[in-house]
């Protein structure tokens, strides 16, 4: 049996990170929030492998959504991805 540990708290590390520093390994949530998804205002999808999900004010990963992001399939204030506007439209109702 896999046990998921989460963490909540100003300051938190775990598999799921909810913060104002989130470090996660597969979710955080915070202001400066790690993890394979990541959303917070500075947002890094540092995990290896493909589907790495970033949203924030400053992202970096595969897939981001930001003011200002890097990676390799951005949407941005400098333009749009066409990979990255079909990823994200496909959660938007």
């Amino acid at each position: 049996m896999i046990r998921c540990a989460s963490w909540i708290g100003q300051a938190s590390l775990g598999v799921i990170a909810i913060g104002q520093l989130a470090i996660g390994l597969c979710f955080g949530l915070g202001q400066a929030s790690t993890g394979f998804v990541a959303l917070g205002q500075l947002a890094l999808a540092v995990a290896a492998g493909i589907g790495q999900i970033a949203v924030g004010q400053f992202a970096l990963g595969q897939y981001v959504l930001a003011q200002f992001g890097f990676g390799d399939e951005v949407w941005d204030m400098r333009g749009v991805s066409p990979a990255a506007k079909q990823f994200f439209e496909s959660f938007m109702p």
